[in-house]
């Protein structure tokens, strides 16, 4: 077969493999950056969960709550709101992050978008990261599935909350919202409907 020559008389072929090298290098190099940012990424959220259990330490030693909420945190002004770097437009959740009291030990949670550190011991040196699918109410099976009850709060046919959240959640944003003397499930039914569903949601360890 003939080689055909360019006007500067490098052969065709020798011309495509220097092309085809260049663009596996950027791929590599590219693919080094991308890593490299990721990983600053998962540090940068393991740092944020460390200072909301730092904060909420702080927030319990003086309320002596069993499970404290970042909205909680963020209306104290203990943290600012704090922002999802893995999606520059968008906040983590201040409902689903909390650190959770239990005796001796405490147990924080940061959702930021479909990344989460989920139940870690504030005091770890390290954190799991996970990505999590949205929660839906449509059942799924597998052993990467969490299920929770979740509580909406009717009258009138309307969600008066605009959403479903967890027991204790629920009775605290009702309490907020509506008066202290709602402090039980049992206090908020006396008065309102309570929606009762079952959410999933699938969760992945990826760090």
């Amino acid at each position: 077969m003939k080689v055909r020559f360019n006007e500067n008389g490098r052969g065709t072929y020798e011309f495509l493999t220097v092309a085809v090298t260049c663009l596996i290098l950027s791929a590599i190099l590219l693919f080094i950056v991308i890593n490299n940012n990721q990983k600053e990424r998962y540090q940068v959220f393991r740092y944020n969960a460390k200072i909301v259990g730092i904060n909420a330490v702080n927030y319990n030693n003086e309320t002596s709550e069993n499970i404290v909420y970042l909205y909680e945190l963020i209306n104290t002004n203990l943290v600012t709101r704090i922002k999802n770097n893995f999606s520059g437009d968008e906040y983590c959740d201040v409902y689903e992050s909390k650190v959770v009291f239990d005796g001796n030990t405490k147990k924080v949670t940061l959702r930021c978008g479909e990344y989460l550190i989920y139940n870690q011991d504030v005091t770890a040196k390290d954190y799991s990261i996970y990505k999590v699918s949205d929660w839906s109410f449509d059942e799924m099976n597998g052993d990467n599935v969490d299920i929770v009850k979740v509580y909406g709060l009717m009258k009138n046919g309307k969600n008066l909350l605009g959403g479903y959240y967890e027991e204790s959640l629920f009775i605290k944003l009702v309490a907020d919202n509506y008066g202290g003397k709602y402090n039980s499930l049992k206090s908020i039914k006396k008065n309102y409907d309570v929606d009762e569903k079952t959410a999933y949601r699938k969760r992945t360890l990826v760090s």
